[in-house]
């Protein structure tokens, strides 16, 4: 399973060297032009400030026209579609040499495209693929991976070929894991010129990267006792996470599975039926987790009044009278007896 990103397309030509005999040498306005593949492109050469006078000056050229205006030749191109081009602007000095300057020019075409399956399984390892085509010069490139903001790795070209356009591709191994769901992968190309102050970088589009994992808690939980008196509502809880979303089932000793579509187990009103140890399983396509969320589940039931009458005597003159007594004794309702033995 690969990724692949379709960067763009570069070339460029190097400036040549002034002899070091012309002081007043030809000088280029812009000294260097990147010019997007198809679109127009203008340049001003000022030919010198006293040398050239009444000599043989002029700017050589393969595409565009030339207006020569004084010791200034403006150079323009409607579309720039030549892949390896530069411009010659010299004068023969009146001794004989001759003083030039090449403008250097850089041609770019931005194309990028994502052409993947994005859906990745945790554990598994992938390759990203960073593909540019007619880059040029190769010696100057570099490529960056990048997941989000983060850069992943920087691959380095050494070449020796001319600087003609050639399709490279840079591959990058990754495992993917639960961190990288929603996670932005793409890669950029940058051309190191001698020619520009800032480096030429253009970059692919983005792509989104889900990841299936299995499920896992939220929260560990640890297997406990749990306690709760007779007619109260009860709610249990093993939320997990997972992609695809979990789903859950839940046993228990004295009833048959129960399948639930969230993680939360209710019981509307406990009974003594109701006691015993729960297990919560959550799964997906990717595995399975059970989990053993109570030990057991202990019933409190409420003690029950029973009402004894008894009598004290008052004697007085003539005769005594019995007054009775009511005992409120606390004693456990007598049909739980067997169950608590």
């Amino acid at each position: 399973m690969t990724s692949a990103y379709s960067l763009f397309y570069l070339s460029s030509t190097s400036p040549v060297s002034l002899p070091k005999q012309c002081v007043d040498s030809p000088v280029f306005t812009p000294p260097s032009l990147v010019v997007k593949f198809g679109d127009s492109a203008t340049a001003n050469c000022s030919v010198c400030e006293k040398d050239c006078l009444g000599t043989v000056f002029g700017l050589e050229h393969a595409i565009g026209t030339k207006k020569i205006n004084g010791t200034s030749i403006v150079w323009k191109v409607n579309s720039l579609t030549e892949w390896v081009t530069s411009l010659l602007c010299y004068y023969n000095h009146k001794d004989g040499r001759q003083c030039s300057k090449t403008l250097g020019i850089t041609l770019y075409s931005k194309s990028p495209f994502c052409r993947t399956n994005t859906l990745l399984l945790e554990g598994e390892s992938y390759l990203l693929e960073c593909l540019v085509e007619n880059i040029a010069p190769l010696k100057h490139l570099i490529v960056t991976f990048y997941k989000g903001p983060e850069a992943l790795a920087q691959m380095y070209f050494n070449s020796s070929l001319e600087p003609k356009p050639v399709t490279i591709t840079s591959i990058l191994n990754i495992t993917a894991s639960k961190e990288d769901d929603g996670a932005q992968y793409w890669c950029d190309a940058r051309l190191n010129l001698d020619v520009q102050e800032v480096p030429l970088t253009v970059s692919s589009q983005k792509l989104y990267a889900t990841v299936y994992y299995e499920p896992r808690l939220l929260s560990p939980l640890d297997p406990v006792v749990f306690t709760v008196t007779e007619g109260e509502q009860l709610e249990l809880n093993c939320s997990a996470v997972g992609k695809p979303t979990p789903s859950y089932v839940w046993t228990h000793p004295a009833s048959a599975n129960i399948f639930s579509n969230t993680s939360v187990y209710s019981i509307k009103s406990v009974t003594f039926g109701n006691e015993g140890q729960y297990n919560c399983t959550a799964s997906n396509i990717m595995g399975t987790v059970t989990i053993p969320c109570w030990d057991d589940l202990v019933l409190f039931f409420p003690s029950h009044l029973v009402l004894v009458q008894s009598f004290f005597s008052i004697i007085f003159p003539g005769g005594q009278i019995k007054v009775p007594i009511l005992h409120a004794n606390k004693i456990i309702n007598p049909s739980l007896m067997s169950h608590l033995q």
